[in-house]
């Protein structure tokens, strides 16, 4: 991590750079769709 200096409309910011984790957002979206599937496994076998 680090700051880095980025012009956006002729004005220059200072953002925080990073490098995303391979991975993450992959294992995110697995476990999302199993907690939807979860639910709708639960929520459809109610009386």
């Amino acid at each position: 991590m680090g700051i880095k200096i980025k012009e956006f409309n002729n004005r220059k910011f200072e953002v925080l750079e990073h490098s995303e984790k391979p991975g993450f957002k992959k294992a995110f979206h697995i476990v999302l769709g199993v907690a939807v599937a979860y639910f709708i496994y639960i929520f459809s076998h109610m009386h």
